[in-house]
């Protein structure tokens, strides 16, 4: 196995089968360190394997638990902003542009479809 699918291996357990996407508050920086690689090597790395930035797989990953969140029932009682925040976002200013962005219609309207 070459060094790139190690790395992914890693970013994988720790990014989505960890759940780190999740923390508000975890960094690039902070996985380029638990890798023990600079951040400029994780930037490139992510680019090559993943073809898009660290914030557009966290973005991925959140938007995708956002809108399980939405259309499940068990989170009607929840705000959409409640949900925002369950799946990462720091503030509804991002959450709303980032799902938008990748959904092309309002967490919202998504909820209602």
């Amino acid at each position: 196995m070459d060094k790139q699918n190690i790395y992914k291996e890693s970013i994988d357990a720790i990014l989505i089968k960890g759940k780190s996407y999740l923390d508000p508050d975890f960094s690039a920086q902070q996985l380029a360190d638990r890798l023990g690689i600079s951040a400029f090597a994780l930037s490139r790395l992510l680019k090559a394997t993943y073809g898009m930035s660290y914030t557009g797989i966290v973005h991925s990953h959140r938007i995708q638990d956002a809108m399980r969140h939405l259309q499940d029932k068990r989170f009607a009682p929840y705000s959409v902003d409640d949900i925002g925040m369950m799946v990462g976002f720091k503030n509804r200013q991002s959450f709303f542009s980032a799902f938008k962005k990748a959904t092309g219609t309002t967490p919202e309207k998504y909820r209602l479809m």
